[in-house]
């Protein structure tokens, strides 16, 4: 073929050419996937006039050197002239292909040199992060992690729950990659956007298992100077090591973006807001599913309630600020360990309450200062505690009060009760039950009645959605902890103290990321106990 028939060749037409090129030669398999993106960089990031130019220059070397330096400065964080050397080891071996004799063109583009190139679709692929009783089994490292930073080559590396794999044929499309993690109910919060995406051929879902891990060891990918499959080498699977690898890769991304703020994604409408975008969906995201596909031709309305936020500018950085783990710190032992973390329990409602019940009891002077500080309730030192009396989590009385705590951690007061009071709109659950109980019984009803809700500050709770929601008050996780943090010394000796108190904390957050930032624990953890042995 002549070079001017080749320049008239689309990137997709010249991409598949030159890939039956790379396979005729003695390369490895990752080399030929990782040269079938790099090579075509200053098209991508440029023009397809200045790839040309560049490849064809007389001065080769010093003109596609400068060409890479500037467009990498334009569009990397990375050092420009040292990542420039790679991609110009991928256009003099493309220089190698031009001048082969071997060159022909395939029978299945003979007819497409002429054609004008179908239009590529666009599609948003929503990747759930951090979820699954997989990463609560021992120290498993979830596959995802790897989303928020730069491999040791400089590139953004994309793992797409769940197994990291997808149809070769979704690359015909422009993809864009929402990074998300579970906030509340039907709720989501953005992590970065991944966009320039290619999918790495191994990663293809017809292939067999060790097919695709076998293109993943190839690939030779490291994270700190660690080989990324050695990473999840200690990952367990229901007691015991994982058998079956799987490919830990799925796309390669020119860049990872974060936002700005905090922003969200829902599908609720009525919780959207200034931050919280609502999403048009016929059947509201996926309670299951871990990854959800939304192309602008098959989904328009999603597509564009999600492509709204994606080419917003305003929300997002100006740049990609992922980082290699060379240019994290050590990471520091966690400050808040605590005994739950170790039996899994740092959720668990009735722990917290049998908790409170146990550290309100032991100094009562304590309870006391407590409950005048935080609750505005002036109670008297002789108190009697009840657990789970008419199902109330704590009920606290001496001679003049009546104190109902329901502790809410991460369930809802919505699905105790669904039915409606008939002459309002408000949900009769617990809260109404409670609150009767409280004021009619004998023992209770002849004293001032206070009731309250324990909430971390995470969670999100409208009073008055529900019937007698105004007889109650929010207390926030914090301010409990403040509390007992301030007045640490009237506990001292108390044992198991600082646990319950820094098992607390994780619930003072205004976002629930605790799960996020163990596994950023774990994976740092991992790289740097493998290079110390």
């Amino acid at each position: 073929m002549e070079l001017n028939s080749m320049k008239a060749l689309s990137q997709e037409e010249l991409r598949a050419l030159y890939k039956k090129f790379l396979h005729s030669q003695d390369i490895s398999k990752a080399t030929i996937n990782t040269a079938y993106v790099d090579t075509f960089y200053l098209w991508r990031k440029g023009s397809k006039e200045l790839f040309w130019s560049a490849v064809t220059a007389t001065d080769f070397e010093n003109e596609a050197r400068n060409a890479l330096i500037k467009a990498l400065s334009e569009n990397s964080t990375g050092n420009a002239k040292s990542l420039a050397s790679g991609y110009m080891s991928h256009l003099r071996r493309f220089r190698l292909f031009l001048s082969s004799e071997e060159m022909i063109v395939p029978v299945e583009y003979k007819h497409q040199i002429t054609a004008k190139p179908k239009p590529a679709s666009r599609e948003i692929i929503i990747n759930k992060m951090y979820v699954g009783g997989y990463l609560s089994e021992g120290d498993n490292i979830g596959h995802e992690i790897i989303n928020l930073y730069k491999a040791d080559d400089g590139k953004n590396y994309i793992y797409l729950n769940s197994q990291g794999t997808i149809e070769l044929s979704r690359g015909e499309n422009s993809i864009t990659v929402l990074l998300v993690r579970k906030f509340a109910s039907k709720t989501y919060k953005v992590l970065a956007k991944a966009d320039g995406i290619t999918i790495l051929d191994f990663a293809d879902s017809k292939l067999p298992r060790k097919e695709r891990y076998k293109g993943q060891v190839a690939l030779g990918l490291t994270y700190g100077g660690v080989s990324l499959v050695d990473l999840f080498n200690e990952n367990s699977y229901r007691g015991s090591l994982e058998e079956e690898k799987n490919a830990y890769t799925t796309f390669v991304a020119d860049r990872v973006i974060k936002p700005k703020n905090q922003i969200y994604i829902t599908d609720d409408e009525s919780v959207s807001g200034d931050n919280t975008f609502f999403i048009r969906t016929n059947k509201g995201f996926g309670k299951q599913t871990l990854r959800e596909f939304y192309s602008e031709n098959e989904k328009p309305e999603s597509f564009t309630d999600l492509n709204q936020i994606i080419e917003n500018k305003e929300l997002w950085e100006e740049a990609n600020t992922t980082q290699a783990i060379s240019e994290l710190p050590e990471p520091q032992k966690d400050p808040y360990f605590n005994f739950l973390k170790i039996i899994r329990q740092e959720d668990n409602e009735l722990a917290f309450s049998n908790m409170f019940a146990y550290f309100f009891d032991i100094n009562r002077d304590a309870f006391s200062r407590f409950a005048q500080e935080v609750l505005s309730v002036d109670m008297q030192t002789d108190f009697t505690i009840e657990r789970e009396k008419k199902n109330i989590d704590l009920l606290i009385s001496d001679k003049n009060n009546a104190v109902v705590i329901e502790n809410k951690i991460k369930s809802s007061i919505n699905g105790i009760n669904e039915r409606h009071d008939i002459y309002s709109n408000q949900v009769q659950s617990q809260l109404k039950k409670y609150y009767q109980f409280v004021t009619t019984d004998d023992e209770y009803c002849k004293k001032t009645v206070s009731c309250f809700i324990f909430s971390p500050n995470y969670n999100r709770i409208e009073l008055s959605k529900f019937s007698c929601g105004e007889k109650y008050t929010v207390v926030y996780y914090r301010e409990i902890y403040n509390f007992f943090v301030e007045n640490r010394n009237l506990f001292d000796e108390v044992p198991y103290f600082e646990d319950y108190i820094n098992a607390m904390h994780k619930h003072t957050k205004d976002y629930d990321n605790e799960l996020e930032e163990e596994m950023q624990r774990r994976f740092q953890n991992t790289i740097y106990k493998a290079k110390k042995h």
